[in-house]
């Protein structure tokens, strides 16, 4: 349970900064992972720290190939390591897969807003094709949140005992 609040703490704190400056700062990002090696040690010992490590080097697999495609930012790639090493491997995984749903959700609905959906479907086409796009034609979201929301979803759908 105390870990949960540590790998919430970490994901609340990124994302505050990123909503602030559009960008998750190293020297927020190393304090975190200070917090969070030290936490794991005390509230689940070293093999709770074992399983965290897997956890944070799987998040890295799966997250350092959407910074270089640049889908994801440098920040969010840090943040979610630091997030992945507070919590298991499974949870990590759903936490992302959430995370991808609710990101689409938000780039959708910012798109509609601004009357931009053709310009993201075609934006989209051009990625999946492997054709340069213009970055300033990109839709950009601060994911942080995205990354908090799939949290909290990966949370309540396991106090509830189902998985999507």
């Amino acid at each position: 349970m105390e870990m949960i609040a540590v790998a919430t703490f970490a994901l609340v704190a990124g994302m505050v900064d990123d909503l602030r400056s559009r960008k998750i700062h190293n020297n927020l990002v190393l304090p975190l992972l200070i917090l969070v090696f030290i936490a794991n040690f005390y509230f689940r010992g070293f093999d709770g720290f074992l399983i965290g490590a897997g956890a944070m080097i799987l998040a890295l697999v799966a997250t350092i190939p959407l910074f270089a495609l640049g889908i994801w930012g440098g920040g969010d790639v840090k943040l979610f390591a630091v997030f992945a090493l507070a919590v298991e491997p499974i949870s990590m995984g759903y936490t992302l897969l959430y995370s991808f749903v609710w990101g689409a959700i938000f780039g959708l609905t910012r798109s509609a807003l601004q009357r931009q959906l053709l310009t993201l479907v075609r934006n989209t086409y051009k990625l999946a094709r492997r054709q340069p796009v213009q970055m300033n034609e990109l839709q950009k979201i601060p994911f942080s949140f995205a990354l908090l929301l799939g949290w909290f979803t990966q949370l309540t759908l396991l106090r509830v005992g189902g998985l999507l």
